[in-house]
């Protein structure tokens, strides 16, 4: 009898650092080396997944070197509150830090509207890597 792998099959990683950044204040992103500048607290900017991200459980965000400062993650859903504020997870990576994972709502995330990072003091900060993984 033939038995179905695809059960067993893990989903592949998804690669949001693929998508264009969008910054927002006077944050610039260098696309080729992944470096991000902030000129003052707390700029930042994000990437638009606008996307059913179901089948992944977290979101595993690495840097190149230990933090500068402390960085703002935000995993922005597209559930809204009561207030009609949009529903988010946010961590901070402390300074000195090189990562961190965030687990993504298991009832919001079959929409998640995007990732934003901002930066708590001005300077620069290099990404290795932004993926959404399936818990293993």
């Amino acid at each position: 009898a033939l038995i179905s792998m695809a059960s067993s099959a893990l989903a592949e990683d998804f690669n949001v650092l693929a998508i264009n950044f969008q910054p927002w204040g006077n944050t610039q992103f260098d696309a080729e080396s992944m470096k991000i500048t902030w000129t003052e607290e707390w700029e930042g900017g994000g990437w638009w997944l606008a996307r059913d991200c179901s089948e992944y459980d977290y979101a595993l965000i690495e840097f190149k070197d230990p933090l500068p400062m402390d960085v703002v993650v935000t995993v922005i859903y597209s559930a809204k509150d009561e207030r009609n504020e949009k529903l988010k997870t946010k961590k901070t990576i402390l300074a000195g830090k090189k990562g961190i994972t965030i687990a993504l709502d298991p009832t919001y995330k079959v929409s998640i509207d995007g990732l934003g990072i901002s930066g708590s003091k001005p300077g620069s900060v290099i990404l290795k890597s932004m993926v959404l993984k399936e818990k293993q």
